[in-house]
């Protein structure tokens, strides 16, 4: 009886972040009790045992309260390849833009460009995730990236620098000045051609009605509670992130308090109705002689029928690009 309180109370410690969500607890309790037979009729130590039934059973209820969408689910193995690949992390994410488009055979193709001017530099990678499994290229495979920021091609060193120097200094970093260079030199410049003129399918009034439309519809479509809903949220980050227990206590739920009415957290994502999960953490609080800290600042939708995830996004806002 000892032994299974202790193993309680860590599991309890572990799991706080599932309380909310009081229909989780059966599955789990049931899932503890197939856990428990078997554990009880070896020999192994007790200590061991605790402790690999305790991460076992955080990680199994992790993964039986999330449902990933196809595209979610692709887009991670996209980010998992481009990293593999490439070393480019989620923290080194922050100087490019990422956006999905399926492709007629049902694979998803996912892109990572350069923001604004680096384009030049970073080029764009390509990821085609097709039957489980991702493959990715650069528009810059083969080139030469020695020499830092005089490179014409920015690689991983480069990205590397650009991280650092975004920290250390994120008014005067280093390389804005020199990837513009690069851009000019590579593209037509916007301020020599001048600027044209934009062409919009909608009116300002017919936007703003669009939007209002498809929040109230995701409002009335939903068949799970709010809390629920930020719980799954939340439990995507920790696993997704591979946060620590000491990062998961900081986590902090964003909310805006000028924004009251009751459709404001909701929308229509590729067509779905979505429920908006917001939260920050202060990951890197500064030292007395450093003059910006990094952040993390995920959205996470939520499918508010079936509970799915249905598409991610993370800023560190670093270099100021989002």
């Amino acid at each position: 009886m000892k032994n299974k309180e202790t193993l309680k109370a860590a599991m309890d410690r572990r799991l706080s972040f599932l309380d909310d969500v009081p229909s989780c607890r059966p599955a789990l309790m049931q899932r503890i009790a197939r856990e428990e037979e078997p554990v009880m009729k070896t020999q192994w130590r007790v200590g061991l045992v605790c402790a690999l039934l305790t991460l076992s059973l955080s990680v199994m209820a992790v993964a039986a309260g999330l449902i990933l969408s196809p595209r979610v689910a692709a887009t991670r193995l996209a980010d998992q390849a481009l990293e593999k690949t490439y070393g480019i992390t989620d923290q080194l994410q922050t100087f490019f833009s990422r956006e999905e488009m399926e492709l007629p055979d049902g694979a998803l193709k996912v892109t990572y460009a350069g923001v604004g001017p680096l384009v030049a530099p970073l080029g764009t990678y390509t990821a085609v995730v097709r039957d489980g499994k991702a493959e990715v290229s650069w528009s810059h495979d083969g080139e030469d990236t020695a020499g830092g920021y005089e490179a014409e091609a920015w690689g991983l060193e480069q990205l590397n620098q650009m991280l650092a120097d975004s920290l250390a200094n994120p008014e005067h970093e280093a390389y804005p000045s020199r990837a513009l260079a690069l851009y000019e030199k590579t593209a037509s410049s916007p301020a020599a051609e001048g600027p044209k003129e934009v062409v919009y399918a909608e009116t300002p009034e017919e936007f703003a009605a669009r939007r209002e439309s498809e929040k109230n519809d995701a409002l009335s479509r939903r068949k799970l509670s709010e809390e629920e809903m930020i719980t799954t949220g939340k439990a995507f980050i920790i696993e997704t992130y591979g946060l620590t227990e000491e990062q998961e206590a900081r986590l902090e739920l964003y909310t805006n308090s000028f924004s009251d009415g009751p459709n404001t957290w909701y929308d229509t994502v590729h067509g779905v109705p979505c429920f908006q999960v917001e939260f920050l953490l202060d990951e890197n609080p500064p030292a007395a002689n450093e003059s910006y800290r990094m952040n993390a600042y995920y959205i996470i939708y939520i499918n508010v029928e079936t509970g799915a995830v249905e598409q991610y996004e993370y800023n560190n806002g670093v270099g100021r690009q989002g």
